[in-house]
């Protein structure tokens, strides 16, 4: 019995060492010095007309060291854009590799200091690129002198061409009454727009269905001051502060239904959101769905004055990544897009009805006069 207690103590100590020498390299682990990327994403400004443009790129040390660390980058294996797309919700299509050029691969990070000296990536074939299409190249960092952090050793090198949009619908007293598929039921969605206002009223349409689930700026009847941007209905909710007038914005509003989740955006951004729960709502109901005004609306037609652009409507809740991504342009044929109106002058318009891009829905309209811009819509 006694030799048994012996053995078992031994057993206990070895186990307790064993446990303690793992627990001591997974800590030394941690604090070794290692090389990796601030940011995983590197977001490229793409200037018009250019077929090349230079991109520097840099890696850092995680801690101080008293001696020079060598590192090197290369262009990774065009797999991983696959992998980020499915990881982040995103349709960024590979940039050639074969455009892409690291002058000097190889660089230092000086003894005492944490960050390496830049290196020089050149990207070329840019007036090949698609206009309104993201394209992503994944750059890895490498080090002979210290191990690199995992997954933080690619940095996605984004960039998009831009869409140059000079002609946009014109509001004062317009609208565009659309008739969805009967038996049409969002359970998720998602609006957007791009908007610039002359001048806000006590209340102004953008989109939606009237006392079911609108877009719109300002309510004071309703105790909303003017420039709020509020979506109403069912459920409601405002921007914590005003919408400018006399400059584009672009605004969105998502309800992701499982979570019940929903926020508003505005250029991209996150501005408010809420929690609902609803099961979703019928974009034909009571007076159905319009843009612009509520046409021959009792209670008052509350039109927008001024310009909009790429009107949308999505049965799913698109992602931040993907609002921020698509402001300026989609693919008409994008899933879950429901309806599209870019009025730039490109819809099929013929008396009273336009079509819309998406699903070649018919809008009733009296009229959208498209209008040349001076200059195309930049989103800061």
């Amino acid at each position: 019995m006694k030799n048994k207690h012996i053995c078992r103590s031994l057993l206990m100590g070895g186990l307790a060492l064993l446990l303690g020498a793992c627990n001591n390299e997974s800590e030394s682990d941690l604090l070794a010095e290692k090389v990796y990327f601030e940011s995983s994403e590197y977001q490229v400004t793409m200037k018009e007309e250019k077929d090349v443009m230079d991109v520097n790129i840099t890696s850092r040390l995680s801690n101080l060291l008293s001696s020079d660390v060598n590192v090197s980058y290369e262009i990774a294996e065009e797999s991983l854009v696959k992998e980020y797309n499915a990881k982040h919700g995103t349709g960024y299509l590979p940039f050639n590799a074969q455009n892409a050029k690291i002058n000097t691969p190889q660089a230092v990070i000086e003894a005492g200091a944490t960050h390496a000296k830049p290196v020089v990536l050149t990207l070329s074939g840019l007036n090949s690129l698609e206009a309104g299409k993201s394209y992503i190249l994944p750059v890895r960092v490498k080090s002979s002198s210290v191990p690199t952090v995992a997954g933080e050793d690619i940095e996605y090198v984004i960039l998009a061409k831009p869409i140059l949009i000079n002609k946009v619908g014109t509001f004062t007293n317009h609208y565009i009454s659309v008739k969805f598929p009967a038996g049409t039921f969002f359970k998720s969605f998602t609006y957007e727009a791009l908007v610039y206002s002359t001048g806000w009223g006590s209340n102004n349409t953008i989109m939606g269905c009237e006392g079911i689930m609108i877009l719109r700026v300002g309510d004071e009847g309703g105790g909303i001051s003017r420039g709020i941007l509020q979506i109403a209905g069912n459920q409601h909710y405002e921007s914590p502060d005003k919408l400018p007038a006399n400059k584009w914005c672009h605004v969105a509003i998502t309800y992701d239904q499982p979570s019940g989740k929903t926020v508003l955006y505005l250029n991209g951004t996150k501005w408010a959101e809420s929690t609902w729960n609803i099961a979703g709502f019928d974009p034909n109901k009571d007076v159905g769905f319009n843009i612009g005004k509520l046409a021959g609306f009792p209670w008052g037609e509350r039109p927008f004055r001024g310009y909009m652009s790429e009107l949308r409507v999505w049965s799913v809740a698109r992602t931040d990544k993907q609002i921020k991504q698509f402001m300026l342009g989609v693919d008409p044929k994008s899933d879950g897009l429901e309806l599209y109106y870019k009025l730039d002058g490109s819809e099929k318009a013929e008396g009273n009805i336009i079509k819309d891009a998406a699903k070649n829905l018919d809008g009733k309209t009296n009229g959208i006069n498209i209008a040349t811009l001076n200059e195309p819509i930049s989103i800061k």
